[in-house]
């Protein structure tokens, strides 16, 4: 009887120390509404957190039933329970944090200019911080017209962040997009309109000013400021609202949620109607782009105030060409989590110029099994249906790890991975004048012209004002090479070979042994990268993967110059013979035989 009981105490602890999955739905207890965004903190032997997604549901790996779970959400009253709760509810419903209004600010109602005062004093802390912080970020965008998605992109970042200045940076980790084929359409690189937008600077932004970006004389000047009456804030919050005195689509309006004694923010909200932003263009003349409205959302940390957790930007836009007519809605939601920690940033042996988010996501890996460790909150309903719509009707890029064959055409990207059942073509590779690019029948509703510096929002939109050397051949050719840990918490290293097409030159001898010679170089760095991938073994390091790959890029780059000198730069038809035979050794490849 002794040893039964003291199995079954056994058995009893195991299950209660086991670890699991947990799922469940944050909900307002008033309206029964779905609750966004709120904050779940885990407390146990590790603590961790996450956030709700649009439908209020949260998921949470590794952790075991008796950890506690607190749950935070502005206006409404903290929670903490233990995890086992939603072993058995899938549903938990917060309070409303409900008070009247302090003393402080009813008397502040009566004075008018104590909200300036306020504002002016909580702007003048915000703009002497200067603690940078590093986090990894997850982005998410939706596009659509008349509620049809036309583009749906991911992606994970390292980001840094200070609260003077809010984004300061935000780098591609991996990402994956996906476009409609009915209406080709690449919409503003957002990452770099919400990393250009001041917090509390001065600034020529993209995006209207608020004021934030203003000093105390302006904000007297040109906006009107008050306390509201606010019944969702605590006892500790106050709702500071404004409106420009006269709109003129260079303002927004809006409101801050702080905490007057400590002046601290938790929350910004800011609108936009008929904004007008700086040089939002389409980069084709037959396309005309208006801005309708701009709603951006900047929410902090309530754990921690003093970093960002969320971003949300909505941007509606009218599209008009001489063949269609919309109204395109564009939602963006940039999530801060694993503070002070980041992704490891991707290695290349060379050099890569890269365009945009997109070409950058093109080139870096996106497995399932990286994906499936990082994300931090399961998709709510409307990404999936996305998500779906792309993958039945449209095509998702980098999903699976490479761009499709048929959708080059879409997306005209100005980086290819090395690809076994792909062959190099003449339209992979591009050697146009601006002239022959204006008339490419491709170069059509290809999005948004860059806002700020050389960079560039859209695949190919640079060879409009690029100038070519056409007497001479100059391939750009590296290796990608990250690391990252995967679900069974074993580090693990990719590598691609990565042609530039925007850094390579190609002649107009456009002849197929020409197409053969540029196919047998790719591949030679192929067979190379292979090698390398060969020597990487679990106990390698993500330093020594680098040098190995190196020392691989320069084999590779001594064998292509070999290779040069023996066709005679693809001019000789035994010597290219000759060098097709070796790739077909080592790859299976017969370039003359895939080419036609």
């Amino acid at each position: 009887m002794k040893k039964i009981i003291f199995l079954l105490i056994i058995i009893t602890g195991t299950t209660s120390l086991a670890q699991s999955k947990i799922e469940g739905f944050i909900y307002d207890g008033m309206s029964d509404d779905p609750l966004p965004y709120c904050t779940i903190r885990i407390y146990g032997t590790k603590a961790h957190s996450t956030i709700t997604n649009e439908d209020g549901k949260f998921a949470v790996d590794s952790i075991f039933s008796k950890d506690s779970i607190e749950v935070r959400h502005l206006g409404f009253k903290t929670i903490k329970t233990v995890v086992s709760y939603f072993e058995k509810e899938f549903k938990l419903k917060l309070e409303m944090d409900v008070s009247v209004l302090d003393e402080v600010v009813l008397t502040a109602g009566k004075d008018e200019v104590y909200p300036y005062k306020l504002l002016a004093r909580i702007i003048e802390v915000y703009r002497k911080s200067t603690n940078t912080t590093v986090s990894k970020a997850f982005l998410t965008m939706i596009s659509s017209t008349r509620n049809i998605p036309i583009e749906h992109v991911e992606g994970f970042y390292n980001g840094e962040q200070n609260l003077a200045e809010g984004i300061l940076d935000l780098r591609v980790k991996s990402g994956r997009f996906g476009q409609n084929r009915s209406f080709p359409f690449y919409s503003l690189d957002n990452t770099k309109i919400l990393s250009d937008f001041q917090l509390f600077g001065a600034s020529k932004q993209i995006l209207p000013d608020y004021p934030g970006n203003l000093s105390f004389n302006a904000i007297e000047r040109i906006y009107d400021v008050k306390i509201d009456d606010c019944i969702s804030c605590s006892k500790e919050e106050v709702s500071i609202s404004f409106s420009p005195k006269v709109a003129n689509g260079r303002l927004f309006n809006g409101k801050m949620l702080v905490d007057p004694e400590l002046l601290m923010i938790k929350k910004i909200e800011l609108l936009a109607v008929d904004p007008i932003t700086n040089a939002l263009a389409s980069i084709n003349p037959d396309v005309v782009l208006t801005p309708k409205e701009i709603q951006l959302a900047i929410v902090f940390n309530p754990i921690d105030p003093e970093k960002i957790q969320y971003v949300e930007l909505n941007f509606q836009m009218g599209y008009r060409s001489n063949y269609v007519s919309e109204i395109i809605d564009s939602r963006t939601f940039l999530y801060f989590f694993d503070y002070d920690t980041f992704f490891e940033d991707p290695y290349f042996t060379k050099t890569i110029p890269f365009n945009n988010d997109y070409d950058k996501m093109i080139a870096l890996q996106a497995s399932d099994d990286f994906w499936e460790t990082n994300y931090q909150f399961p998709k709510s309903i409307n990404e999936n249906k996305s998500m779906d719509f792309m993958k039945k009707n449209g095509f998702l890029i980098n999903f699976n790890n490479y761009i499709p064959l048929d959708d080059l055409k879409f997306t005209r990207p100005t980086v290819l991975s090395w690809l076994q059942g792909r062959r190099l073509n003449w339209g992979h590779l591009h050697s146009l004048t601006t002239e022959e690019y204006e008339s490419d029948t491709m170069g059509y509703n290809r999005g948004l012209r860059e806002l700020t510096g050389k960079a560039y929002d859209t695949p190919f939109q640079h060879l409009q004002t690029k100038t070519f050397r056409n007497d001479k051949d100059n391939i750009n050719i590296c290796y990608m090479v990250d690391s990252y840990k995967g679900e069974n918490g074993i580090t693990k290293i990719v590598s691609r070979t990565l042609l530039d097409i925007d850094s390579s030159q190609f002649s107009y001898e456009r002849t197929k042994n020409k197409l053969v010679y540029f196919n047998i170089i790719f591949d030679i760095y192929e067979v190379y990268r292979q090698l390398a991938a060969s020597r990487i073994t679990e106990n390698t390091t993500f330093d020594k993967a680098k040098l190995i790959y190196d020392e691989m890029y320069k084999g590779a780059s001594t064998e292509v110059k070999k290779m040069e000198k023996e066709t005679r730069n693809g001019s000789d038809y035994e010597g290219l013979v000759k060098w097709n035979n070796r790739i077909k050794t080592k790859l299976n490849i017969d370039n003359f035989a895939s080419l036609k």
